[in-house]
């Protein structure tokens, strides 16, 4: 109970940023008493620090206390292919999901060395990272790469030989599900999104967001379009081609439609003309998919969505109390 009340009065003090103990105590419900003793607890830790002391009214001031945000950091690494070259992206975030360091390497592959590299490039100046976050355009069981874009990861224990290596928790997300992950962040709606990449290179990938919370399925094979029956060669697929692209994404489009009817769709991609999007929407098949055919949203590049995704999962995470063995208590 008494490390229960001290998670409650921290993640409320981070939602406020800065507080004091009588609001404190009236947003958790605990007693004065209470948050006092936990707030000089986390003083005394580092994760907590004073404020200035401020009275609102002209009487008594008041001491205020502010989160450190930065006590610890979540470390997101995004793999991606990007005009040819194999990337991999990796963004330091403090407790507030602020990005607040970044770099960006291209690699002849990607392999796990490569990671190695980018996380020791941000464990120097940060040893305070105490999750690592993985984007990878494929799927993963058990902390297991099943399938992916880049052949030397696959069947590679990713999570055991991180968490090894660093002693931090891993998490590991699929590119698109990390990228519609983010997006939801910051929607307005929180029903059910759906979001798709066309890598060009690759086949395209589609991650699925329900009541905020993203749907992987059985086997973390949940909007593995290669898995559809269309018949669709994408990676033939002239992306030059408006008529062509177009009706291919509509069809896809369609079958999410007949399935989990979503409310909004996020199209990635750096091909989508004015061209291609009416040909989508003028390729929906019928009135009745016409009513139910989702609001259409273009993205020309995943990035962001991703590294928001991925912090907020890892800060998530954080706060329910998962952290690397090497980190403060």
């Amino acid at each position: 109970m008494k490390q229960s009340n001290a998670q409650t009065v921290l993640w409320t003090l981070c939602s406020c940023k800065t507080s004091t103990v009588k609001d404190l105590a009236q947003l958790t419900g605990l007693s004065y008493a209470t948050v006092g003793n936990i707030l000089n607890d986390f003083v005394d830790s580092g994760e907590v620090m004073l404020g200035e002391m401020l009275s609102a009214t002209g009487g008594r001031p008041s001491q205020f206390y502010t989160f450190n945000a930065e006590h610890a950091h979540v470390l997101a690494l995004s793999a991606r292919t990007r005009e040819g070259k194999h990337m991999i992206r990796a963004c330091l975030g403090n407790l507030y999901g602020e990005v607040i360091w970044q770099a960006e390497q291209s690699f002849e592959d990607i392999q796990l060395m490569s990671f190695e590299h980018m996380i020791d490039s941000a464990l120097y100046p940060y040893p305070t990272v105490s999750i690592l976050s993985f984007s990878l355009p494929g799927v993963e069981q058990d902390g297991v790469i099943i399938t992916n874009d880049y052949a030397m990861l696959r069947g590679v224990s990713f999570t055991k030989h991180f968490q090894e290596k660093y002693r931090l928790p891993v998490i590991i997300e699929n590119d698109v599900n990390a990228a519609v992950s983010g997006y939801g962040k910051n929607a307005e709606t929180d029903s059910v999104i759906v979001g798709i990449y066309f890598p060009k290179y690759f086949g395209p990938g589609a991650g699925i967001i329900i009541d905020g919370k993203v749907l992987k399925g059985a086997c973390g094979f949940a909007g593995e379009v290669s898995l559809s029956p269309l018949g669709i060669d994408w990676l033939s697929m002239d992306y030059e081609k408006p008529r062509e692209v177009g009706l291919a994404i509509s069809r896809l489009i369609s079958v999410f439609c007949g399935i989990i009817n979503p409310e909004h769709v996020v199209l990635y991609g750096d091909f989508f003309t004015e061209s291609v999007k009416e040909t989508i929407r003028e390729e929906i098949s019928t009135e009745t998919l016409r009513n139910v055919f989702p609001t259409i949203i273009y993205q020309d590049d995943l990035d962001f969505d991703i590294i928001t995704g991925l912090i907020t999962q890892a800060v998530s995470a954080y706060q329910l109390g998962l952290k690397g063995q090497n980190q403060r208590p």
